[in-house]
């Protein structure tokens, strides 16, 4: 958990530390409908990270020997008929690649723009991948669709987490983090449903542009319905504004107390004014360094466990452990996925999010394992078995964690750009996973 630095509030002379006092008070508030409704339409926007994830994992969109026939056989190799297999690592990845460049850029926007002006500004890419996703008959200018979406799927992840955490009381922080994990396997589950009605040279269209409408219900909605993030007001020295929002979210009497657990910045005047003149820091200063070293390596470990070359590909191993249909298996795991988030909460609460996340590691080398052995004798029954086993290890520990850990060990001044470096080299191991994947599985 962060450490809750001294805040000023905004009366003269009269500083308020976040002491157990006030921790005592944060605990009885109770937020108004608004927190929730701007931390659900934000959770959209993981949801189409999530959709992204899995909505190419049918194997009759991908299968090797369909697609390299000649002439491919009517009803087979669904989308783009012929192509190879580079091209078709290249439509997946783009997506990835696209989200680590998001990631890593859009720290700077939030923090210059505000978290909730960001987020309405990422619509724009859903909505222009979508479309071009939608409407090509090309597979490298599908490609050029994924990138543009991913970029918008890397700006979610990275500015999502700390949006709600800092909408979010302390004692809500790890409740309310969960959202964006539990969105995004959502959001992987619904495409594999639909693969069910969308196995046509049609259907591939309608899943990817489904983004759009996610796009278009953020944008009518988040006017009135979202928040900025009080947290960033202060950090600008927009004082007034960040208690009008705090009394939105709970209530002219709890300003002072929620003013208590903002962090701003450090720089206060002698009568103990907060400094209009925001002072940048670094998120490579000395101070911060451990924190950076924990979510850098937290950030590789989600993504290097190999969970992404489950979700990406599941379709393709299924088929080849010989289940004739891979989309039942795909399901199955899909729908495993969702319900471990829902008990992270209280797992992390009573044993320590460090402890569960070393149980996680732990736990998915030992299904790596039996994944691997039920395979190698051809046990197809086993081999969901293990995969999922594997699955609800990673959604009750690293999957969500990750997300919340990340958002929570900076303060409000650097978590922005922070939280942009760590996602975006959670992507870029992302992405390491999924181009090697397919060629590693064949060799």
């Amino acid at each position: 958990m962060a450490d809750y630095t001294e805040a000023n509030t905004p009366k003269a002379g009269n500083i308020t530390a976040f002491d157990e006092a006030n921790k005592a008070a944060a605990r009885l508030i109770k937020p108004k409908t608004l927190l929730y409704t701007s931390a659900l339409l934000t959770w959209l926007q993981p949801f189409q990270s999530g959709w992204s994830t899995s909505q190419m994992n049918l194997s009759q969109y991908n299968d090797t020997d369909e697609c390299n026939a000649r002439p491919v056989a009517e009803d087979t190799c669904l989308m783009f008929p012929g192509h190879s297999k580079l091209e078709w690592t290249f439509a997946v990845n783009a997506w990835i690649f696209g989200a680590m460049v998001g990631s890593l850029c859009c720290g700077h926007f939030s923090d210059k723009y505000g978290r909730k002006t960001s987020l309405m500004g990422n619509c724009v890419f859903m909505i222009v991948g979508g479309v071009v996703q939608a409407s090509v008959s090309n597979v490298w200018l599908f490609a050029l669709g994924r990138l543009i979406a991913g970029i918008s799927s890397g700006t979610a992840t990275a500015t999502i987490g700390s949006y709600v955490n800092e909408l979010s009381p302390p004692h809500m922080r790890n409740t309310l983090g969960l959202g964006l994990q539990i969105f995004t396997t959502i959001g992987i589950l619904i495409p594999a449903i639909l693969f069910f009605f969308a196995n046509t040279s049609s259907g591939w269209r309608y899943l990817a542009a489904f983004p759009v409408v996610l796009a278009v219900i953020f944008l009518l909605l988040a006017p009135s319905m979202c928040v900025e993030s009080p947290a960033w007001l202060l950090t600008k020295g927009r004082k007034e504004e960040a208690k009008e929002v705090i009394a939105r979210l709970y209530g002219e009497e709890h300003v002072q107390t929620a003013l208590s657990w903002l962090e701003v910045s450090k720089a206060s005047t002698e009568e103990g004014l907060i400094d209009a003149t925001p002072k940048t820091e670094s998120m490579f200063a000395p101070r911060y360094r451990m924190q950076l070293l924990t979510g850098i390596l937290l950030s590789c470990a989600q993504q290097l466990s190999g969970i992404n070359a489950v979700f990406y590909y599941s379709g393709s191993i299924f088929s080849d452990a010989g289940i004739s249909d891979s989309r039942v298996g795909t399901l199955i795991i899909y729908f495993i996925n969702i319900w471990p988030a829902f008990f992270t909460g209280v797992l992390a609460n009573r044993f320590g999010a460090r402890n569960m996340i070393l149980w996680g590691l732990s736990g998915m080398v030992v299904m790596s394992v039996g994944m691997t052995v039920a395979f190698i004798v051809d046990v197809s029954a086993l081999s969901i078995v293990f995969t999922a086993l594997y699955v609800i290890v990673f959604g009750v520990t690293l999957g969500p964690l990750v997300w919340v850990m990340t958002a929570d060990i900076f303060p409000d001044s650097i978590r922005a750009s922070a939280s942009s470096l760590c996602i975006g080299i959670n992507w870029l191991c992302n992405l390491i996973v999924g181009v090697s994947y397919p060629y590693i599985s064949d060799a």
